[in-house]
Formats: structure tokens, sequence, C-alpha cells
């Protein structure tokens, strides 16, 4: 059980994250000088190599501005928070004047780390340039929303008479459908008393998308999945959860993705789905469908197939189905008898890759 909850702690899919972070690795990168030229390095060479405080030969020399070489450590203390949820501190020692740019040391963990800045304190290069004040504000906007997190999770789910329970996944990843099985029994136990429902992560830029009316629509696995996104939203609009889950449970057992396109007919016929109903909604409102699966993924922030959210807060525990109905069950401000309910306490494999 404690290697399934490591597998299980992050989503498996994901393309880019809405927040930009760095890794410490890539804060030390070394810079190529003579080969590449970042804004606000300087166009003099540093006469003196590797000069000391003292200026280092540079035509205007560095000035040491302590509120901002301390607001550069304040942003590392958050990078590294950000990336590992530790809390370290990070302090100044000195630096070093290369002429075009500056070396500021800071010890980190005992260890002294050099990070590469512009003389006017402008721009930070850990593998090109990036300005102080942009990357600061993505950093606050992070750990801002860290810290709800982190105050919701403590205060627990949120109770309602019917929960909502948002499952966002991509059709074919494999963590994703590993939390489809789990969540079918729960969804055939509880449908009448909660509000489930599927939202599938579309981005607007990706390696193979679909354009329409200038914008982009792309799945993290390619068009088939983008496609087999749309179908199954489409049978969770005409049909409801239950059938939903009655269909992706077919889906997902009978069919890969290299043969999805037409694999889901036979998929849908073994779980009563309307066939012709599914292609007629598809070539009327594929596009409209996708712009509000993207509408709700960004408003939600989502980025990695499966996130859960029972009435908003989200789930990170166990993906076998007494692990989802036990928290679901948590949510109703009044628990419903079928919450008594045992079911099985064993996840389903996930196979294969995001």
């Amino acid at each position: 059980m404690a290697d399934e909850k490591k597998e299980e702690a992050a989503p498996c899919c994901k393309a880019d994250n809405i927040v930009f972070f760095w890794a410490i690795g890539g804060l030390v990168f070394g810079l190529m000088i003579g080969y590449l030229v970042f804004p606000g390095m300087a166009a003099v060479p540093a006469t003196g190599g590797n000069a000391s405080a003292a200026g280092g030969g540079a035509s205007t020399a560095f000035v040491l501005d302590m509120a901002k070489v301390n607001a550069i450590a304040s942003l590392l203390e958050t990078n590294i928070y950000l990336s590992s949820g530790m809390e370290m501190d990070v302090a100044y020692q000195r630096y070093v004047d290369k002429g075009a740019y500056v070396e500021l040391y800071y010890g980190i963990g005992g260890d002294e780390m050099p990070i590469y800045i512009s003389r006017d304190y402008r721009y930070i290069y850990p593998s090109g340039a990036l300005e102080v004040s942009a990357i600061q504000s993505q950093m606050d906007a992070a750990r801002a929303q860290a810290a709800q997190q982190e105050a919701a999770e403590a205060a627990g789910i949120p109770k309602s008479a019917e929960p909502e329970v948002l499952m966002f996944v991509m059709s074919y990843c494999p963590y994703g459908n590993q939390a489809e099985a789990g969540l079918v029994p729960v969804i055939d136990l509880l449908a009448d008393k909660a509000a489930f429902e599927p939202v599938y992560i579309i981005y607007n830029s990706g390696g193979e998308c679909v354009e329409n009316g200038g914008k982009s629509y792309c799945a993290l696995h390619g068009n088939a999945e983008l496609w087999q996104n749309v179908r199954e939203k489409i049978i969770f609009n005409l049909y409801g959860e239950r059938k939903w889950a009655e269909y992706v449970d077919a889906a997902n057992s009978q069919c890969t993705l290299s043969n999805i396109d037409t694999c889901w007919e036979a998929a849908a016929g073994s779980a009563g789905v309307d066939k012709a109903a599914v292609v007629a909604e598809f070539d009327a409102n594929k596009f409209a469908i996708m712009d509000s699966e993207m509408a709700k993924t960004t408003m939600y922030r989502v980025s990695g197939s499966p996130t859960i959210l029972i009435n908003g807060y989200t789930y990170n525990g166990a993906r076998s189905p007494e692990a989802y109905k036990a928290k679901v069950c948590e949510a109703y401000t009044v628990e419903p008898a079928e919450c008594a309910a045992g079911l099985s306490t064993s996840g389903a494999a996930a196979t294969g890759s995001c």
C-alpha cells in the first residue's frame, strides 16, 4: 500500500504547468558567455576574468543593492518551497563581477550556489534571460495558491447535501483510466445522491492539434485522444454519469489509443449507447464541447490527469473504489445509507506512460 500511495502522489499526465517552476539545477545552469548574449548583459568584456567584488574591470562598477539581493534570496526560498515543499533559508554570501553579468553567491542547505543576474538586477539567467519581477509575480501567485490549498486540506472537505465530484482526466492517460476504474463502482453506488462529472483536459497548444476559427485544440496523446475526449463527454451529456461509467469501462477494456477511432463504436454497442446520436452531436457541437472543457480546466487551474475535486477539495488519496467512496461520503451533510456499503480496496493497475 505504501508503494501504491507513492505512485499515486501526483498525476502522471501533464503537459504544461500553469505556473512556471524551476528546479534548483536549472537555477545554477551555466551561461554560454561569448556565444549567447541575453537582455541586460553589458556589451563590455571583464578584464579581470574571475574578478573579485571590486568591479572586475567593467566600464561601470556594479553596485551592491542589498534590498534587491535579498529579494532574489526570497525568490529562491519560494522556488525551493514550491518545488519540494521544504522551507529553507537562503542567505547572500558574496558576488563576482563578470563584466557582462554578475554572479551572486547564496548559501543554500550548506552549499554555496551562484545565481547569474544582469548588472541592473532586472534579469536572472538559469538557462536564458528571465525578468526577475515577472518571476517574482508568478512565484507569489503560486505560493498563495499553495497556501490556499493547504488551508483547504486542513479544513477538510466542505460538506453539502449533494456533493459535487469533478473528475479531470485524459481519455488515454493510464493513470486517468486507473482513476476511472476506481470511480465506476462509486458512481454506480452514489449517482442518485451526488453530482459526478468528467471534465476532459484539452490544451490550446501541443504537438498534434486541430484548428478551428483561429483556435487550437490539443490533447497530450494526440488527436485520437482528443476526439475520444469529445465522444466520452457527449455520452455523459446524453446519458448521465452511470451510462458514461459503463461506456468508459467498456472502452478502456476493449480499445487502445491506436484503434479507438473505430473501436469506440463496439464499446458503445456493448454499453447500449446510440452510436448515431453520438456521431450527430459530435459533428454539430465538437468545438463547443472542447471550448467548454478548456474553460473548466482553466477555471480550476488543472493540468494533470487524474485530478479529482470533491466539493472543490483536491483528492490525493488511493485510487481504489473504497478510498474514493469514503472521501465522497465525507462530503455529505448527512451521510446516506449507501455509504455503509463496502467496495473493493484494490486499485486497477496502470500500464503505459504519459
